[in-house]
């Protein structure tokens, strides 16, 4: 086990994922002990080979779990605080998105945006949490929302609904944590191009849409994110908890993004239509 006494322990949810990989590279490059979870076994070792070749192994562990289940949660916390005795930070990064319209979603689909987005991302903060305030050594947590939790968008209802439910239990959570120096903080990204929205951006005429509706006139990258982590997770923001942090190039104050929009032009007969391929 490498000497951590002076070296930042990490949690990272999501992490073999494009955003998540990027959060842990970040961690990895400030120094931490970076802990990456996944419940995707193939695509995390992938990702644990890509961040070995480039810093030192002995600060990469990776745990599958899968945030749902409240056992596999408990048990890669516990190992880590078995391993280095504490854990500093968390980046409560796992999520889950599917289009669906409101009277046409199953309750399956409704339930999985609840149990990952919002029941799993509980799990993690509260595990965590539950460590740090027993080390006694304070910490900082932050959960990846989204801007579409400011509103509402067509066709996403089950995820906007579930990471606006998130900005509530970074509030919660920071009030009832500040006494353990626990800071809570939420990022919320706009359109990042990454490849799990690839296929939407390569329509045609949906970069461009999107682009007119973007004041910074570019889309995200996933660094963008993790400057925005980083900076929470830094000295600089020791005054900072319970806050929303909006990373979308002014997306938001448009509505955007907005992949989907309901033709509501025949009274009882909506369509459903892609929202910047008609601009």
């Amino acid at each position: 086990m490498p000497d951590v006494t002076d070296t930042p322990v990490i949690v990272i949810t999501g992490a073999a994922g494009d955003l998540g990989s990027a959060l842990v590279s970040s961690q990895l490059a400030a120094g931490a002990v970076v802990v990456a979870l996944d419940r995707a076994e193939d695509a995390l070792k992938e990702a644990a080979d890509t961040w070995s070749a480039e810093y030192s192994p002995d600060r990469i562990r990776t745990f599958v779990v899968d945030q749902t289940s409240r056992a596999q949660v408990d048990e890669a916390v516990e190992a880590v605080r078995d391993e280095f005795g504490r854990i500093d930070g968390l980046v409560a990064n796992a999520g889950y998105a599917k289009f669906g319209g409101f009277l046409d979603m199953p309750a399956k689909v409704w339930d999985r945006h609840v149990e990952v987005n919002l029941s799993g991302t509980f799990h993690v903060c509260q595990a965590v949490a539950q460590v740090m305030a027993a080390a006694r050594t304070g910490g900082w947590i932050t959960v990846i929302s989204s801007n579409l939790a400011l509103g509402h968008t067509d066709y996403v209802s089950a995820y906007n609904v579930t990471k606006a439910a998130l900005l509530s239990l970074v509030r919660s959570a920071s009030a009832e944590l500040g006494v353990h120096r626990i800071r809570v903080n939420a990022v919320l990204p706009g359109a990042i191009a990454t490849a799990m929205t690839r296929q939407m951006l390569d329509e045609p005429g949906v970069t461009e849409g999107l682009l007119q509706l973007t004041p910074l006139g570019r889309l995200g990258k996933p660094d963008d994110v993790t400057s925005a982590v980083e900076y929470l997770a830094s000295p600089d923001a020791r005054w900072v908890t319970g806050a929303a942090l909006v990373v979308d190039g002014g997306q938001s104050i448009y509505g955007q993004p907005a992949w989907m929009r309901q033709d509501r032009s025949a009274p009882h007969e909506p369509r459903w239509l892609p929202n910047y391929q008609t601009r």
